[in-house]
């Protein structure tokens, strides 16, 4: 009885053995072994040029990214205004700008107050939409002239925003400036500086942020937008995006999502694919992305988008930024343009 008891014994303890060992092996679950860490290095991460499901069938794509708010204002509802956004004798600048806690924070309750105003040295300022714009938060209406935008805005645990254009078509002998005020950041930019601007400025010890992206329109009518959404890490140096494709005056037309990480070679890339509100295709997304000077929870990326032939078509670029404690709460801005 003995000598079986001792045979049980070392089977049993064998199977121990077998159990711990592979357990200690990196399942396909792990972070740092995902499926997305391979398809970092493939063409285009894998993604392909095939129609998807509306917002790729991601019901929180559905309910998370719907459209901003038009704003009924007599002056951009003028013909002339709205017939000139887009001609080409005509020169524009587009501009988004969000105010508040850009990645949430469902822990806040303190009320701030962001109420301010947008303003022109040259041109016609237009407002084309509100962004989260809650029951006390307006645009002030009627304007009080056409070269300046004020709203009344007080945010909590998220963030409030507005889509402008700028058309600049007066011959008045003045440079041309955008200013952005409020009490927490107030902001002045030659027209010059808006072909290029993706900012982000952080104002308060809690974390409250002004985001601005801004382009000026090129030779090809609707070419040009916006881009945002979630910016997500799921490891170390990488994960998932997605998020919502904005054209010129702040209307999505669809949605993207993607991956972001370091591939086998060192280098941190990023690949997506982008949709229209249909879900037919749109075009592909590659480039880079890199972390600013304040750590690992901020940075910006930029790269290319193609066509169905793989054809580089555009470019976009912008900057992402996670929450330190809650990393699943990160977000991206960015800008799209077209270049053929």
């Amino acid at each position: 009885m003995k000598k079986y008891a001792l045979i049980s014994l070392l089977i049993f303890g064998l199977l121990i053995l077998l159990i711990i060992g592979g357990c200690s092996k990196s399942s396909p679950t792990d972070p740092d072994q995902n499926e997305e860490v391979t398809e970092l290095d493939k063409p285009y991460g894998g993604y392909d040029t095939s129609d998807e499901l509306p917002a790729f069938g991601d019901p929180d794509m559905t309910v998370a990214f719907n459209d901003d708010e038009d704003v009924i204002d007599d002056i951009t509802l003028d013909p002339e205004f709205t017939s000139s956004i887009d001609s080409n004798g005509v020169n524009a600048y587009y501009v988004r700008i969000t105010w508040g806690l850009l990645e949430g924070d469902s822990t806040a309750t303190d009320v701030i107050n962001w109420n301010g105003s947008a303003s022109i040295t040259r041109g016609t300022l237009g407002i084309m939409k509100r962004i989260l714009f809650e029951r006390n938060d307006k645009i002030v209406l009627p304007r009080p002239d056409r070269k300046t935008v004020q709203w009344i805005s007080n945010t909590v645990p998220h963030f409030d925003g507005i889509v402008l254009v700028i058309l600049d078509r007066d011959t008045l002998n003045v440079d041309g400036e955008f200013t952005f005020t409020t009490d927490l950041f107030t902001r002045t930019f030659a027209y010059e500086e808006l072909d290029s601007l993706d900012l982000i400025e952080t104002v308060t010890t809690q974390g409250h942020q002004v985001s601005i992206q801004a382009y000026n329109k090129k030779v090809i009518p609707f070419g040009g937008g916006f881009l945002e959404g979630k910016w997500i890490r799921k490891r170390n140096h990488g994960g998932i995006f997605k998020g919502r494709w904005i054209n010129n005056i702040g209307t999505r037309v669809g949605h993207l999502r993607g991956i972001w990480g370091v591939n086998r070679f060192g280098e941190k890339v990023f690949f997506g694919k982008y949709i229209n509100l249909n879900g037919r295709f749109g075009g592909l997304m590659a480039g880079n992305w890199d972390y600013g000077d304040e750590g690992d929870n901020k940075g910006w990326f930029a790269g290319r988008w193609v066509n169905h032939n793989l054809t580089s078509i555009g470019t976009l670029k912008g900057h992402w930024k996670i929450k330190p404690d809650s990393e699943r709460h990160g977000f991206f801005h960015g800008k799209w343009i077209r270049t053929r």
